[in-house]
């Protein structure tokens, strides 16, 4: 599959040089995603339909929480192209990492704390409501990063943010674990939440 002319221009553009070094493309139940390295960067390109909201929540989150800077939003091949900057660190579900899912676990509910903490007035996406807190909206562990030893680094896949009741966040934290690493880390990850 071929980028859009208008995405490798401006790909080319964050990545420095007249031609990008390396591609790598993955599918996902959100569309498709592009690591695209470049002679002063890497960014990511992401094909679906309709990432207008994914990127005005990336905007919005933008300085509340480390999240991906947004480069550009293009339409092409009938969908739309979204283009962020690289993130520092290491998905949670990275083996790399060589934690064991306790660790995982301790340090998922930990940082969903931590987001769910997160300054939300003047929100746009969701409703207000009592009890509500900003939420990821697909809190699982690829779209968690890390890095110097476990300090959170980054959210990615923030299409879905906004307020909401928390238990929302904490039945995918609790569904992530269980897909990754089986049953046995849900009371690890909820007593790290608080």
């Amino acid at each position: 599959m071929r980028l859009p002319p208008a995405v490798r221009a401006a790909a080319l553009t964050a990545v420095g040089g007249n031609r990008l070094q390396k591609e790598f493309a993955w599918m996902s139940w959100a569309g498709t995603v592009w690591r695209l390295e470049g002679a002063s960067g890497v960014v990511y390109v992401k094909r679906a339909h309709h990432l207008e909201g994914e990127r005005d929540r990336t905007v919005w989150l933008a300085g509340r929480l480390p999240v991906p800077e947004v480069l550009g939003l293009f339409q092409g091949f009938g969908d739309d192209w979204l283009l962020t900057s690289a993130m520092p660190g290491t998905p949670l579900s990275d083996r790399s990492l060589g934690w064991e899912p306790s660790r995982v676990a301790r340090r998922l509910g930990e940082i969903l704390r931590e987001v769910h903490a997160t300054d939300a007035t003047g929100c746009p996406f969701g409703e207000r409501r009592p009890g509500y807190v900003l939420l990821h909206g697909d809190y699982c562990l690829p779209n968690v990063l890390v890095q110097d030893g476990g300090a959170f680094s980054g959210l990615i896949d923030v299409g879905g943010a906004g307020l909401g009741d928390p238990e929302d966040d904490l039945a995918a934290g609790v569904w992530t674990l269980q897909y990754n690493f089986g049953p046995g880390y849900a009371r690890e990850f909820l007593d790290a939440y608080g």
